[in-house]
């Protein structure tokens, strides 16, 4: 279980940050306001869900399993913490941020982002593995 929980979470660390990108980190969050914003958020969700199954396969588990779990996930993750339209009453922190859009509002920010993203591979591997052995 161990092995695949840090072979997920690399993983995750390679989707969310150098195979993002600058579009979709810039559009992800403008879902339901335009339609870039829809198809960069599940374009990044896929990119995870790919390298999630490409782990598991590697490692002989259920490729499947894991492209679903992970793709749902990162996208509702993601949703909550980028989507600008957010009531402010509904604030956690002041939610996703980067250079050219300071402003930016979610429902919380990186570190409660990265908090629930990493608690999927803990999951997930317990889930695939049949248990926290």
């Amino acid at each position: 279980m161990i092995e695949l929980f840090l072979l997920l979470a690399a993983g995750h660390y390679l989707a969310d940050f150098p195979l993002q990108g600058d579009a979709i980190a810039r559009n992800k969050g403008k879902v339901f306001v335009e339609s870039v914003g829809f198809h960069a958020l599940t374009a990044h969700a896929a990119i995870h869900a790919l390298v999630a199954a490409g782990v598991a396969m590697v490692l002989g588990y259920d490729w499947l399993w894991a492209f679903l779990v992970v793709g749902a996930t990162h996208w509702l993750i993601d949703f909550g913490k980028s989507w600008e339209r957010w009531p402010d009453s509904w604030r956690i922190t002041d939610g996703a941020r980067w250079p050219g859009n300071p402003d930016a509002r979610g429902l919380y920010g990186i570190n409660v982002d990265q908090a629930l993203h990493m608690a999927v591979p803990v999951g997930l591997a317990a889930l695939l593995t049949g248990g926290l052995t």
